[in-house]
């Protein structure tokens, strides 16, 4: 497949734009967007658009009643005295050294702050968000911002505390602050647009449904509404038009409730019941998130954070070859609550030894415990509550076994201790050693934690063990996935290869990965030669995070045009970055990215629009400066760039490339 060289660029950028990092892909939600039907189309091939819940009660007026009782209908919803938990009588509380006012009336709630803007003012509370173990309070800014006030209601603890004991708001904000319709609302409510002005940064936020309704996890419904209140149109047709998670493969079931349930980067919209995760989303592996107090990850690559379940069973051996999916044990996903389903009681063995057949026979002699005690629960030994939540703890859903020596060396909370707190981690080694001597399947995670741990500490020592995990199977796709990233740390013959093989591996995720890691390198021409045509081939692949991985790396690396089929491919996955960027129109860091990939792809008008619009958003985006000046010098505009260049602080992270370029500049003139 033919590569084009990057040219020179007439009177363009000073250097080429093929630094390391330029470009890396940003966080950010976006919207679904109906896609438009051709006329006189048949009603088989018509698109199915979105109904609303309401649209479910008439034939299913049971299954509507549990759901309306559950959580998932009361993620959000509007501020009554049916749904507010909180003690509003208590009239004034103390958080954080500051006063809160709280008031009451005709049905009516308020909060008065002075946290937002530093005067005095008193918000009306229009909606709750969650009910089961915490519940927050938003009101509506004058510019449409929904934001989360600081008073939230513990409602097992039944007292106040600061929202921010449980939340990280966005690293760029000035004041922190959850802005609920730029960043959480995708899986609170259903059908949501925010018509975001940018000229006014004003929202005007919509949407169909509160809560997680019927048709997130079973697919736009017009059609299956259609097909039985007009059955005479569909003569002969025994397709019923909706998706029904229990009938899905267990990949495919997973990946339903993976669009909320996973840490995830939304790289395209309209994701629907019952299409590729992986078409949509990209999860978020420890080797690309930054280091800190609250990290989503355990050392050995198991999931930290709450919400990330998803995730978790995707590396257990129950998930890879047992084939159990979320719906498995969790039968009924109208009925979420765990506290009120007895199948999922700890005590309940039988929901593990109905596909471990025989081991209730003889339970003790694989637990070493009393039948009856804790030792003996499949879910306290293999689902220990070591998954940090909203002040409380969740089962680990990778179903793993327990790993003392993880405890010793990284800190990471094992079954045995949790249990028997008053013994050492080393005392649950020897136990271990002598029940289950060699045990290979420990063994793993041992090894899986040292790799992560040292590749994040970039020790040296960390590489062999990385090649080893990233092309070893039974590890599994995830932890394969994060050490590929974090191979590509190290300058080693052997990296190379290792991605090579990635983009040829069956799991998508492996093959996204290292699609755009390959843009993170520096190559020689050579090495550019040999792999810069596996990487046009991605361009073809049948998943879109893979096709988009392998266009942000060809860019990266100085390749902005390919001849023939290969062309329009690459030219299609640009324009997948676009539409990423066009849904976030609110969201300065993806504006940025945008910009980035344009000023790769040698657009100058296209970036210079991208970098103004995050300007304008945030104009101390960190680099922002700098990148609008990239364009106005491509634009010869000099004098603009010159000043902008001026502009950079000191404490930016591009200050040494804006001083240097402004030196190119001076000698040019």
């Amino acid at each position: 497949m033919p590569l084009r060289s990057l040219p020179a660029v007439r009177g363009g950028f000073p250097w080429p734009l093929t630094l390391v990092g330029l470009f890396t892909l940003a966080t950010g939600s976006v919207e679904a967007h109906p896609g438009r039907e051709e006329p006189g189309a048949p009603l088989a091939e018509e698109k199915a658009t979105f109904v609303g819940a309401q649209s479910c009660v008439a034939c299913h007026p049971q299954t509507h009643e549990t759901w309306a009782h559950s959580r998932h209908s009361k993620m959000f919803q509007p501020a009554t005295p049916k749904s507010v938990k909180g003690d509003f009588s208590i009239e004034r509380i103390k958080l954080r050294g500051e006063n809160y006012g709280l008031r009451a009336r005709d049905g009516v709630y308020y909060i008065s702050e002075t946290y937002l803007t530093g005067k005095k003012a008193e918000r009306r509370v229009d909606y709750t968000l969650g009910n089961r173990r915490i519940q927050q309070y938003l009101t509506t800014l004058e510019d449409g911002r929904i934001v989360v006030l600081p008073p939230s209601w513990d409602v097992l603890r039944k007292e106040w505390f600061h929202t921010m004991e449980i939340v990280a708001p966005e690293e760029n904000d000035h004041l922190p602050v959850q802005v609920w319709n730029r960043n959480c609302f995708g899986c609170h409510v259903s059908g949501q647009e925010n018509h975001f002005n940018l000229e006014k940064k004003t929202y005007r936020s919509e949407w169909m449904d509160f809560g997680t309704t019927c048709e997130r996890c079973h697919g736009p419904a017009s059609k299956h509404v259609d097909r039985y209140t007009r059955a005479e149109s569909y003569a002969g047709d025994a397709n019923n038009y909706i998706v029904r998670q229990t009938s899905l493969d267990n990949v495919t079931n997973t990946m339903v409730c993976a669009q909320c349930h996973s840490l995830r980067d939304t790289m395209a919209p309209g994701y629907t019941a019952g299409e590729d995760y992986f078409d949509y989303f990209m999860p978020l592996l420890e080797y690309g998130l930054p280091a800190g107090n609250d990290p989503a990850w355990w050392a050995d690559g198991k999931t930290r954070r709450f919400s990330n379940n998803a995730l978790g069973i995707w590396q257990s051996e129950c998930f890879l070859k047992g084939k159990v999916a979320c719906t498995t044990c969790h039968v009924d996903p109208h009925e979420p609550e765990i506290e009120n389903n007895p199948r999922l009681r700890p005590t309940n063995n039988t929901l593990c030894t109905r596909c471990h057949a025989g081991m209730d026979q003889d339970l003790t002699a694989h637990t070493h415990h009393a039948p009856t005690s804790e030792g003996s629960s499949c879910v306290e030994c293999h689902m220990p509550r070591t998954v940090t939540s909203i002040k409380a703890t969740m089962r680990d859903h990778s179903i793993s076994i327990p790993t003392p020596e993880n405890t010793i060396a990284h800190g990471i909370p094992n079954a045995c201790n949790l249990c028997h707190s008053d013994e050492s981690a080393q005392w649950a080694v020897e136990i271990l050693d002598q029940w289950f001597p060699r045990s290979t399947a420990r063994q793993k995670l041992i090894d899986r934690a040292a790799a992560f741990s040292g590749a994040r500490a970039g020790k040296p020592e960390a590489l062999d063990r990385l090649v080893a995990l990233a092309a070893n199977e039974a590890q599994g796709p995830l932890p394969r996935a994060n050490a590929l990233g974090y191979l590509s740390r190290y300058s080693d013959p052997r990296v190379l290869p290792a991605l090579a093989s990635g983009l040829e591996d069956p799991h998508p995720l492996l093959r996204a990965v290292a699609a755009m890691r390959f843009g993170e390198l520096e190559l020689r021409s050579e090495d550019l030669a040999r792999y810069g045509p596996a990487l046009a081939k991605a361009l073809d692949d049948g998943t879109r995070i893979v096709r988009m991985g392998a266009s942000f790396s060809l860019l990266n690396l100085g390749i902005y045009h390919l001849d023939g089929e290969a062309g329009r491919k690459f030219d299609d996955a640009k324009r997948d970055h676009a539409i990423r960027a066009a849904t976030s129109p609110d969201h300065a860091p993806t504006q940025l990215q945008i910009g980035r990939l344009h000023i790769l792809n040698r657009d100058a008008e296209s970036a210079a629009r991208a970098f103004e619009h995050s300007y304008h958003l945030d104009p101390d985006l960190e680099g922002i400066q700098y990148f609008l000046a990239l364009a106005r010098i491509a634009q010869e505009r000099r004098k603009e760039a010159r000043q902008l260049l001026e502009e950079v602080a000191r404490e930016d992270p591009y200050f040494k490339h804006a001083q240097a370029l402004l030196e190119k500049l001076g000698a040019r003139h």
